[in-house]
């Protein structure tokens, strides 16, 4: 598995180093670099956001453990920190008709963490189908997308603020239709359904710890169904995604905030430090200090 920290890493990885701009946000036209980019990408993961907009792409996708045809599609990708990506481009000529912007929650401005940030848009979800079908009348996205590449080429001062006006745009015009309905995913099973509602109530309810028991009556289904249905969507079990998502939120505040470890675990949920010390230090090999100082 490759690993990017940051955006300079990834861009040279994928030979574009030169075309480098910003240090926190970078969009690329596939078709600028089809004798530059690989074809092929295996289990890549990114410490940053990324988005990816394809129309008639036609590549074998698979983000972590799901597998996707993206050709004779129009469809729109969000991919969190720590999401791992394998491409397989079939069709040179069909590379052209996308687009990859990657970000780190820096750029925004809006003080979000990267917790907060998967929060606020639910489509940045890890345990979840990052693929949503756009149709015609969508066309919104590619605009801003042709919008903030344009003015990419021109980098500046200005053009950065627009730019970032432009991205948060995006994010909000897509969680608006993802709300409404009018943005499709690829995957509509009610498992996938509930899979999704769970790790949607895990964020909801970030700052306090809670059972499996909590997740189940809010969504109003037994304890045993909601675990049937999450092993079945994403292979784990439920008390493993709660905790992953736990670690991910302890691991954002450790890099992203100046609080103390007393601090975090309060704010975490844990009634003691010494228990958040454990509980960290057995997902992470580490303890939370040496995760800070590493």
């Amino acid at each position: 598995m490759k690993g990017y920290k940051n955006i300079t890493s990834l861009l040279d990885s994928i030979n574009v180093g030169n075309y480098q701009k910003s240090n926190e946000f970078h969009v690329l036209k596939f078709e600028d670099h089809l004798n530059e980019l690989p074809f092929k990408t295996i289990s890549r993961k990114c410490d940053f956001f990324q988005i990816f907009f394809s129309n008639q792409y036609n590549a074998d996708i698979i983000i972590d453990d799901s597998p996707f045809s993206s050709k004779d599609k129009t469809l729109i990708s969000f991919l969190a920190p720590l999401q791992t990506l394998t491409v397989d481009v079939k069709s040179v000529d069909t590379i052209s008709n996308g687009y990859m912007l990657v970000f780190d929650v820096s750029f925004l401005k809006n003080g979000f963490s990267n917790f907060e940030l998967q929060q606020k848009f639910p489509y940045f979800n890890l345990n979840y189908s990052p693929f949503y079908f756009l149709s015609e009348n969508q066309s919104i996205f590619k605009e801003l997308i042709e919008k903030i590449y344009s003015l990419f080429q021109d980098f500046g001062d200005e053009n950065e603020e627009i730019i970032r006006s432009y991205l948060n745009i995006l994010l909000f015009e897509a969680r608006k239709s993802f709300f409404d309905g009018s943005i499709k995913n690829s995957l509509k099973t009610r498992a996938h359904q509930i899979a999704f509602s769970f790790e949607s109530l895990i964020r909801k309810h970030s700052h306090s710890r809670h059972t499996l028991d909590f997740y189940a009556n809010k969504l109003n289904i037994s304890t045993v169904y909601l675990s049937e249905c999450v092993k079945k969507v994403r292979n784990k079990t439920a008390k493993k995604i709660i905790s992953e998502y736990i670690i991910l939120e302890a691991s954002t505040l450790l890099l992203q905030s100046s609080n103390s470890i007393d601090q975090i675990a309060d704010k975490l949920g844990f009634s003691a430090t010494s228990n958040f010390i454990n509980f960290f230090k057995k997902h992470t090999n580490l303890s939370p200090t040496s995760f800070r100082n590493q």
